[in-house]
């Protein structure tokens, strides 16, 4: 089972551990420009991209369905969008390659518009059938986070203030469906 786990510190990824399958190795990269005294680590630095996918995957970890992510040029969503499109050391350090050198990242991730080839903006979200919701992990500041912590890092990544009632008024919404 593919598994992923994302390390934040004061709201910035540090450090991502990625398992295509159970019989494969992880993949680990940590930020910076080079893995340092992680030998066998692959790195990134903190960009667009790689917020954006900070982003998109902290949503996918608590809402996989609601998870996307849109803009046009200059935004985040372009940003991993061109990314996934060039295939830099970084994402394919990240998540691996198939045996055709073709980034795993392209089967995590589902594109509408991609390169924004016509009208319109680039929209992303995960591919929660590739990945499931189970299968990623959050952690901010060596914790596991609780929703409402995840909550608070999504408003962050997407420079939105957070405010309590839109946990509550998720909470809301269980115990109406529950009802």
């Amino acid at each position: 089972m593919r598994s992923l786990k994302l390390y934040f510190e004061i709201d910035q990824l540090t450090e991502v551990i990625f398992r295509e399958n159970a019989g494969d190795e992880v993949r680990h990269t940590i930020r910076g420009k080079t893995g340092g005294a992680f030998r066998y680590a692959g790195s990134f630095q903190w960009t667009s991209a790689v917020k954006a996918l900070s982003l998109l995957l902290a949503r996918a970890a608590l809402s996989p369905q609601n998870s996307a992510i849109q803009g046009h040029v200059g935004s985040l969503a372009a940003s991993l969008d061109y990314a996934i499109s060039k295939q830099p050391a970084w994402i394919t350090e990240m998540f691996g390659c198939d045996q055709h050198g073709i980034s795993f990242a392209r089967r995590l991730i589902l594109r509408t518009n991609p390169e924004r080839k016509r009208p319109g903006p680039v929209v992303l979200a995960v591919n929660y059938v590739y990945l499931p919701q189970v299968s990623i992990e959050v952690f901010v500041n060596g914790t596991k986070c609780s929703t409402t912590d995840l909550e608070k890092l999504i408003a962050t990544l997407d420079d939105k203030p957070y405010t309590e009632s839109l946990s509550e008024g998720a909470e809301g919404e269980k115990k109406a469906i529950n009802a």
